[in-house]
């Protein structure tokens, strides 16, 4: 197969990026609010280097890959107020392993994938956003392909380095090709811990909101909100960290808050899930009338430790472990967390495991109302100043983590990080 050359050079365009044609290696299509329209075609991958910058509006027209697994690879960079869209749920981005996006916009200026039928605000308007490392993952043979042919991921460098993500929102996206077979928000595909993603939103997706599948990819200030299935979720081996997360889900469409397993086949597969996570704030959706399910359903033999979070809503609980391999391994831990559910603990008939035994105030856990105005602590709130509980100081944590004296993702009114670059319903 013949591929695109897309080694751009301003200066060999000899003008301006407000003056300059769509790129030789993308195809013109119109205007839209006087900004040109260029498109970036499922005809060839892309490799070398291109740039998408924010004087034009750019299209995704079918499954758009970066690079080539396995052959030449490629990078995309995308400035600051970069509006990205798609118009079915056949039109996606690839970043193939080995290749790399650098996606760095601002506060003021995020970059945002969304859809192009402009007016309508509805999920699964178009397919989302994939990244493919060479990781580890814990499947059979050591690498899989990923839902809706996405491409290849997994290997064996834990610090594979995909680029960079910050100050991205991704709203309207996700699309069921067939059962058990879509397209997340955003896909980290066997992503390693050389990738750097901080600041991201996935608004209203059809599917999961972020899904990690195996990999050690790390992620900070990450807001999720109406996401249709669960909001986050992970297999294959996940062993990152998260810091300062905010999960709000919509009654009209939402599943579990968190789903978390570690492989469905081989419950005992190695390298496990078990991530490291703290600040997350959870607003689960409860009532007759609402769609919902647990705030965090742990399966499948994964692990997790759990730090510092606000667990609310959960329409069917808090908490809920299923299947005795998850339990069997240990690896669950819980430290400085808050739980406000109508139900604190699921448990099913069968199940072996007592769940209010991994949440203990002895572990500065507590079942009671966090206080939450929004997103924000109120006066009073039994979740701030609460020293330093957490052992973030120990080795084995590493320097990604922020030492915190409160719980969830938003310490007061003045902590407004999640704010100005999202799309937000609440607060």
């Amino acid at each position: 197969m013949k591929l695109k050359s897309l080694v751009l050079s301003v200066l060999a365009l000899g003008a301006t990026a407000t003056q300059a044609a769509c790129p030789t290696w993308s195809v013109a299509n119109g205007m839209n609010n006087g900004k040109e329209v260029c498109a970036l075609t499922d005809a060839n991958p892309y490799t070398g280097q291109i740039l998408l910058t924010s004087d034009k509006m750019w299209v995704l027209q079918g499954g758009v890959f970066i690079g080539v697994d396995g052959g030449k690879n490629g990078t995309i960079t995308i400035e600051p107020g970069t509006k990205i869209v798609g118009k079915s749920g056949a039109d996606y981005l690839v970043i193939t392993r080995g290749s790399q996006i650098f996606a760095e916009g601002t506060a003021e200026a995020p970059i945002v994938f969304t859809t192009g039928n402009e007016g309508n605000t509805s999920r699964g308007q178009w397919g989302g956003l994939v990244i493919n490392g060479f990781a580890p993952i814990n499947v059979a043979g050591g690498t899989a392909t990923g839902e809706g042919s996405t491409g290849v991921y997994g290997g064996n460098n834990p610090a594979d380095n995909s680029g960079v993500l910050k100050y991205v929102r991704v709203e309207f996206a996700g699309f069921e090709i067939t059962p058990d077979n879509e397209l997340n928000g955003i896909a980290f595909q066997g992503v390693g811990s050389g990738t750097t993603v901080d600041y991201i939103q996935v608004h209203k997706n059809s599917d999961d909101g972020v899904e990690f599948f195996g990999g050690t990819v790390d992620v900070k200030h990450v807001v999720l909100t109406g996401n249709r299935d669960d909001s986050m979720d992970w297999t294959s081996g996940w062993r990152g960290r998260a810091q300062f997360v905010i999960i709000d889900q919509f009654e009209d469409a939402a599943n579990n808050a968190i789903e978390a397993d570690n492989l469905s086949k081989d419950m005992y597969a190695i390298p496990r899930s078990n991530p490291v996570l703290s600040n997350f704030t959870i607003l689960g959706t409860k009532g007759a009338g609402a769609k919902g399910g647990s705030a965090l359903l742990l399966r499948k033999g994964s692990g997790v430790d759990f730090q510092n979070s606000i667990f609310t809503g959960g329409k069917k609980g808090c908490l809920d472990f299923d299947d005795d391999a998850t339990t069997a391994q240990g690896g669950i831990q819980f430290i400085g967390n808050f739980l406000h559910c109508d139900k604190a603990f699921e448990t099913e008939d069968g199940e072996s495991a007592n769940v209010a035994d991994y949440f203990t105030s002895a572990d500065f856990n507590e079942i009671m109302d966090p206080m939450l105005n929004g997103y924000t602590p109120a006066a009073g709130s039994p979740v701030v100043n609460l020293g330093d509980v957490t052992p973030f100081g120990d080795a084995r944590y590493g320097t990604f983590f922020d030492s915190v004296d409160y719980a969830g993702a938003v310490k007061d009114a003045n902590d407004t990080w999640y704010k100005g670059w999202t799309n937000l319903a609440r607060d």
